[in-house]
């Protein structure tokens, strides 16, 4: 056997022993992730007629993996809209959700989510109903539903790439007492606690 066979065949083992190490690095997921997103609400606050309107805001998150597929999430988001068609309106949602999420992590890098949360919300704001002698401050019930798809871009760091959310809230308008909303969002993931 040549000299240079050898180190080629050298090579070649290390080269397999490295790739089947950072397949094993991608299958590991760490215990825990705090997360921070942008987030774009699409809003549907009036009964009816769409009446629709945008807001901008953000997401904290943070969630406990429990498998490399399974994990519980606790959510904090708040998303804003000033001079609301072109009044003096404005309105502020805060929500605090949680529940579960399904990873589906079959690749090493790109890992496409489902969750289900749901919890309450806060409204602040002139466009917050204050009918039937209601404050203008409420509270209600909410519940967001979707997905999206993260990618890892070393052990401890992940980008949301997009999440796409059928969002909810239930606050009295005196007709149906539901909003049916759109979000969308991205943002960066931290992970840490140890591999699972």
């Amino acid at each position: 056997m040549s000299k240079r066979f050898r180190g080629a065949t050298r090579l070649a083992v290390a080269a397999l022993l490295a790739l089947s190490a950072y397949g094993s690095w991608a299958q590991d997921v760490e215990r825990m992730e705090v997360s921070a997103a942008y987030s774009y609400v699409r809003a549907n606050a009036p009964p009816g007629a769409c009446g629709c309107f945008s807001m901008n805001g953000g997401e904290g998150w943070f969630a406990y993996n429990f498998s490399r597929a399974w994990a519980a999430v606790g959510e904090i988001g708040v998303a804003h809209a000033s001079n609301i068609d072109g009044t003096t309106g404005d309105l502020t949602l805060t929500s605090f959700l949680g529940g579960p999420r399904y990873s589906w992590r079959r690749s090493a890098r790109i890992a496409p989510f489902g969750q289900f949360l749901i919890g309450g919300a806060h409204g602040s704001g002139a466009l917050t109903p204050a009918l039937s002698g209601l404050p203008s401050d409420a509270n209600a019930f909410a519940m967001s539903t979707g997905g999206g798809v993260d990618a890892t871009v070393s052990r401890h760091w992940a980008v949301r790439m997009i999440e796409l959310d059928y969002y909810l809230t239930r606050f009295n308008n005196a007709t149906n007492n539901h909003q049916n909303n759109l979000r969308i969002g991205v943002g960066i993931a931290y992970r840490f606690g140890g591999r699972r």
